[in-house]
């Protein structure tokens, strides 16, 4: 038997409004469900019924891509019930969803992209770093292959900063006299 909070379909409802409505940007079928199996009282089968009925009542909505978001009748209908959640839950559920803000910023903040370059002499490794005003740094390499340009991509996307700062002070640095 569960000992969740939540136990009835209508909560479960009220839970993934909440989720969607303070995630940044529509998210996958897979985090929301992470996000909403927080509760112990959530299983995934009630979960799955759950959001089939909100989205045949267009208060959530799945693009062609398959990621999730809330919509304006459900980000209304769910500012007016989210004070129902049980705090501890709602307390739960930010710290879950600000861990996936985070990711989700970071993924669309630092890119990368490995492709066969048109000429065929090999790959090119695209590496974008993005702040909240724009791009930072866009670097495109020439990798003589796939997995060289892949390792490039990898390497890259673990610590573009350090990178950065690294060539920022490299192009500062004043010439010794």
């Amino acid at each position: 038997m569960s000992v969740g909070f939540i136990k009835s379909p209508l909560e479960i409802m009220e839970l993934i409004l909440y989720i969607l409505a303070r995630v940044d940007g529509p998210i996958g079928l897979g985090d929301l469900t992470d996000l909403a199996l927080c509760d112990e009282g959530v299983d995934y089968f009630q979960f799955a019924d759950a959001l089939g009925k909100l989205e045949e009542t267009g208060h959530v909505s799945t693009d062609k891509d398959g990621l999730i978001s809330i919509t304006p009748k459900g980000r209304t209908n769910g500012e007016t019930t989210q004070e129902e959640l049980p705090y501890s839950v709602r307390v739960k559920c930010d710290r879950n969803v600000n861990a996936l803000n985070r990711r989700l910023q970071r993924a669309r903040q630092v890119r990368t992209q490995a492709s066969a370059r048109a000429d065929g002499s090999g790959y090119t490794a695209r590496m974008v770093l993005d702040d909240e005003r724009g791009n930072v740094m866009t670097l495109e390499m020439i990798a003589p292959d796939r997995a060289q340009a892949e390792l490039l991509c990898r390497n890259y996307s673990a610590h573009p900063e350090r990178l950065y700062n690294r060539l920022l002070s490299q192009l500062l640095e004043q010439e010794e006299k």
